[in-house]
């Protein structure tokens, strides 16, 4: 029974989800720093994106108690009172490593304000003390600023970047909005169960002509604005980022154009975040191998 629920317990961290969908933000950081710690890279990777986000997700669930379809996650198990508390654990998983580094100088003081903030936010979102999940707009500046900025600079500290830039701060804007733009598209499928549940979603308020709307304003927004961060770093790297996107905006709105917001696309939404998300990962290993192979 207890192995059944550890089971069950890892399901809800939702792990593949986290680091193939929600790592883009952070591992696109590494571009923006000259001489990177790919170590320290790789260690906080694992600790922010299977500890706090997959704590973050599992203890979004508990509360939700979603019976149908969510993101990463067609057929949730329920969830039992002690996963909350272990959820909770998770997300603090990564505050022990951040004051050691940051006393031994390894990574500079930002690093533990930029974690405390998602943490809060992440709790903000989903607890019923505040519910932010429920706000259409709230939410939206929570994802923009946990999974978003938040996500980009702790990879941009743990890689190296001792202090925020200019450069780094537009970058960081740039991202978030390219991953917000696919956020009130996995809320597709859930629309009658978060009315139900009362959570007024972006995509509740704005519908389903508005997420294509809003897809098409932030997606193009994120793409001119990292293109142009980019652009300041390689100019080829940067075409080749924007030729891309551009590709993989295409491909994403003509699913996205045939969506009507029921429970049944839920295979069509996740293909859409899979896909673009993965494109985005080929191109981050692709310009870090080829940004570092010039510098040699």
């Amino acid at each position: 029974m207890l192995i059944r629920q550890i089971v069950h317990f890892i399901a809800h961290l939702r792990w593949p989800y986290q680091t193939l969908l929600l790592s883009g933000t952070y591992g696109i950081s590494i571009l923006f720093v000259q001489e990177p710690d790919f170590n320290l890279f790789i260690q906080y990777f694992l600790l922010w994106h299977l500890g706090l986000y997959g704590g973050a997700t599992a203890f979004n669930s508990y509360w939700d108690k979603d019976e149908g379809p969510i993101g990463g996650l067609k057929n949730p198990p329920p969830m039992r009172p002690w996963m909350r508390w272990a959820s909770f654990f998770l997300m603090l998983v990564p505050a022990p490593f951040l004051m050691c580094d940051i006393v031994s100088d390894t990574l500079p003081l930002a690093s533990m304000v930029v974690y405390l903030l998602s943490f809060f936010l992440f709790w903000a979102y989903s607890s019923p003390i505040v519910r932010w999940k429920g706000h259409p707009y709230l939410s939206v500046l929570v994802i923009f600023l946990s999974t978003g900025t938040n996500g980009f600079f702790m990879g941009y500290f743990s890689s190296n970047g001792m202090s925020i830039s200019l450069l780094s701060l537009i970058a960081a804007c740039g991202v978030a909005s390219i991953l917000v733009s696919l956020y009130p598209i996995s809320q597709l499928f859930q629309l009658e169960e978060d009315q139900h549940r009362g959570d007024h979603t972006l995509a509740l308020q704005i519908g389903v002509k508005g997420v294509r709307a809003y897809y098409l304003v932030t997606y193009s927004f994120g793409t001119i604005i990292l293109s142009g961060s980019l652009w300041l770093i390689n100019s080829g790297m940067a075409v080749f980022f924007f030729i891309a996107s551009i590709t993989g905006f295409s491909l994403t709105y003509r699913v996205l154009h045939k969506l009507r917001g029921t429970e049944k696309e839920y295979k069509q939404v996740m293909s859409i975040k899979y896909l673009s998300s993965f494109s985005f990962l080929l191109f981050i290993l692709f310009a870090a191998w080829y940004l570092y192979a010039s510098l040699k």
